[in-house]
């Protein structure tokens, strides 16, 4: 349960879509990120987390919606999701069981190097869609927009 006097923005809808802002953490610091550069996104909402909710906060933000309303749910906020990968596998399950909606994750590739290991195998039947952004046409321009913990090995 999230704390008295605290607000957070953990889902937000955008189009027909539910939204899942789970992290201010990113493996990258984007010249051009909307984070960076301004107070929220449309509608002066506000994505930043006062701290990262827990598994059961998400899941008590997402069945307060009207859930039907929605053609997908999309991990997406100011931070890099896949920071969560485990986190998002065991939100996802509980999603596809008690929805059975599609599940779409905007990264920034990232998630086998955060984990140390492949994870898309863990992610099959759960995650239908992953929008990876590819920012840039090799990996030192990549680095110089995205500026990654990764470096270059990033893409």
């Amino acid at each position: 349960m999230i704390e008295k006097g605290v607000m957070m923005t953990i889902t937000y809808e955008w189009g027909d879509s539910l939204y899942i802002n789970i992290t201010n953490r990113c493996t990258n610091n984007c010249t051009f990120c909307v984070r960076n550069n301004q107070e929220g996104i449309s509608r002066g909402m506000n994505l930043w987390l006062e701290r990262e909710p827990t598994v059961s906060e998400v899941l008590a933000d997402i069945q307060a919606r009207d859930i039907y309303k929605y053609r997908e749910f999309v991990f997406c906020g100011y931070g890099e999701p896949m920071l969560r990968t485990y986190d998002i596998i065991e939100i996802c399950r509980y999603l596809k069981s008690a929805y059975n909606m599609p599940i779409r994750i905007n990264t920034n590739g990232h998630a086998n190097l955060i984990c140390g290991q492949d994870v898309t195998s863990q992610l099959a039947g759960l995650v239908d869609a992953v929008s990876i952004s590819m920012n840039a046409k090799n990996s030192k321009e990549y680095q110089e927009l995205c500026q990654s913990d990764y470096g270059e090995k990033s893409l």
